[in-house]
This record gives C-alpha cells, sequence and structure tokens, in this order.
C-alpha cells in the first residue's frame, strides 16, 4: 500500500509545484498580447513631396509619399510580435481608409532610390479603392510567400507582413487592425500612422496611385522625376 501511495503523493506534489510555477511566471510575464509596428509604406513608381516639402536629398525618404503604378505597387511592411512567451494567433487584418482624394496635380515627384523597400514576408493585397477595403491573400510571387490567415506569433518568432496597396488613382490615407486570439482571449491592435514621422501631421498612412494614367501626381501631364536623392521612423501599438 505504502509503494502505490508514495509515487501517488509525489505526482500530486510535482502537479501542484509545476501548476504554482505557471501561475507565478504569468504573473511576472503578464497576459498575452500582441505588439505590431509600422514606419511608413514604401516602394512605389516614385515618391511624392508636398509642394511647401522641401526637396533635400537628406528627408526625402521620410517626407516622400509612395506613388503606385499597374505593376509597380506601394506596400506597407507591419511586424508582429507576441508581448509574452504564449503564442499568438492572428485571426484578422482589416483596413480602414480614413480619407480618399485625387492625386494631387502640384507638388513634386522624386525617385525612391535609397529609400526603404518592400520587405520579406507573408503578403496581402489591399483594394483601397473600395470601402471596406478587401485584404486578400497574396500568391507567392518573388520574395512573397504564399499566406493565409490564420498564422501564428511567438515572442521569439515575429512575422513581417506585407500590405500590397492598390490606391488607384487616389490619394489615400488609411489605418490598419491587426486582430488576435490567445488562451480564448480576443484582442486587437490598430496602427494609426507615424507620429513622428515629418510630413502633414495628417491621421493615417498616405500612399497615391496613378492608376492606368501615364501622368504622376505632381503635373497633370506627369513630370520628370526631379533629381533629389534620400534617409528612412514609425507607429507602434500593442494588444
Amino acid at each position: 500500500m505504502t509503494l502505490v501511495v508514495l509515487p501517488l503523493i509525489g505526482a500530486v506534489g510535482f502537479w501542484a509545484v509545476q501548476g504554482l510555477w505557471d501561475w507565478a511566471w504569468r504573473s511576472i510575464s503578464g497576459p498575452p498580447g500582441l505588439t505590431a509596428f509600422a514606419s511608413h509604406a514604401v516602394g512605389g513608381e516614385h515618391l511624392y513631396l508636398d509642394p511647401m516639402e522641401s526637396a533635400d536629398p537628406a528627408t526625402k525618404c521620410k517626407r516622400g509619399v509612395p506613388v503606385a503604378a499597374p505593376g509597380n505597387p506601394a506596400s506597407l511592411p507591419i511586424t508582429l510580435q507576441a508581448k509574452t512567451d504564449e503564442a499568438i494567433m492572428v485571426i484578422g487584418v482589416e483596413v480602414n481608409v480614413v480619407s480618399s482624394e485625387p492625386s494631387p496635380t502640384d507638388g513634386t515627384v522624386a525617385e525612391p532610390t535609397g529609400c526603404p523597400a518592400t520587405l520579406k514576408g507573408r503578403a496581402f493585397d489591399v483594394d483601397l479603392t473600395r470601402v471596406p477595403s478587401p485584404v486578400t491573400p497574396a500568391g507567392k510571387s518573388g520574395s512573397h510567400q504564399a499566406t493565409d490567415l490564420p498564422f501564428t506569433v511567438t515572442a521569439e518568432d515575429p512575422e513581417q507582413l506585407n500590405l500590397r496597396l492598390r490606391p488607384g488613382g487616389r490619394d489615400v490615407r488609411f489605418t490598419v487592425k491587426v486582430e488576435w486570439v490567445a488562451d480564448g482571449k480576443y484582442g486587437s491592435v490598430t496602427l494609426e500612422g507615424d507620429e513622428n514621422r515629418e510630413g502633414d501631421g495628417e491621421p493615417g498612412y498616405r500612399v497615391m496611385g496613378r492608376g492606368d494614367s501615364s501622368s504622376a501626381p505632381g503635373s497633370p501631364e506627369g513630370p520628370s522625376p526631379s533629381p533629389s536623392a534620400n534617409t528612412g521612423s514609425g507607429s507602434r501599438s500593442s494588444g
């Protein structure tokens, strides 16, 4: 009888200690959550500079707005990482258009040479000409892997998303919401643009497009890019 009871007591004690350790670790590390970071849209055919903006090559990457064109889309890279050791399942990505105006006909366009470009990672296509804006998984293309929702991120294994932006011929501002679940808890993170980025201070990430027209923002005739060449900050949220 004693030989049976002793292992049973030992097992119960082990489970109790293990449960206490798990509780203590959760208390120290905090509840599960997701951290998301996105600086600004990158890529595109040209960079647009507002009329009042300086064409200083040292600031064009910070101030310039990517101009997407057919076959040359702009994108918004987003880095996702779990806040604790608990894995987070990302279940949704929503894009909310804050404003959509015709692309401007004044200002300057510059080459994006030397500016940050699209990174490798999971790619989603975003049609900013529609409200709500559909976010659809992109097939494998170049450095982008084929992907779909849901997917999992951890503290040691973050994920890079690339939202491939299709604004048509519009000047669009938008925000992004990432939805997640962990341990039966639902949460979301909203990225509203880079508050520290040099620019006009308006809310939302900004991207432009010239649609199917040969003209680019900056002139009805689509001027040649100004010879201003080149640097690159971000919005970080947790939920």
